[in-house]
């Protein structure tokens, strides 16, 4: 598997490379009232308001990606939809590498407890955790719609 391999919290995952549009120097989020911690808010991407998962909080459970200089947003697409398809910006601490990953030995045991998380496998001579993005918007339906279009220049509501 292709893949980006990534830090949230010291810990590092994959996600593979054929879901990754984009990846992007940190940005702020707009808060949105009442979603669970680990949205950090919608972020406008060339007109669209994208849902912007925070890595750490989601992973770890409370905590956000700090605003560093190798802070970074990866925009993920999730497969779900026809048409316009469902996406969001997951917010990491940093991106280490853009690598092919071997799922030959990868351990298994665990994997499916959490949704969107699978297999562990090896990269430079570290575990690291495979990240779903699909399965983790078809945990959690606010990511799993289209993302909404409005008018870019226009500020947000």
């Amino acid at each position: 598997m292709r893949a980006f391999v990534f830090i949230a919290d010291g810990a590092r995952y994959a996600v593979d490379a054929a879901c990754v549009e984009a990846v992007h120097p940190l940005v702020r989020a707009r808060h949105v009232p009442g979603a669970p911690p680990w949205l950090a808010g919608v972020i406008d991407v060339h007109g669209e308001f994208v849902p912007m998962v925070d890595a750490v909080a989601l992973m770890r459970g409370s905590g956000s990606v700090r605003p560093t200089l190798g802070a970074r947003v990866m925009l993920l697409d999730t497969g779900i939809g026809t048409g316009p398809r469902a996406r969001f910006a997951l917010a990491v601490d940093r991106v280490l590498d853009a690598a092919t990953l071997d799922d030959d030995g990868a351990w298994r045991a665990g994997a499916g407890t959490v949704a969107w998380l699978g297999s562990v496998v090896q990269h430079a001579g570290h575990a690291v955790q495979r990240f779903e993005p699909a399965s983790l918007a078809e945990a959690h339906r606010q990511l799993a719609a289209p993302v909404a279009v409005h008018a870019p220049g226009k500020a947000l509501p």
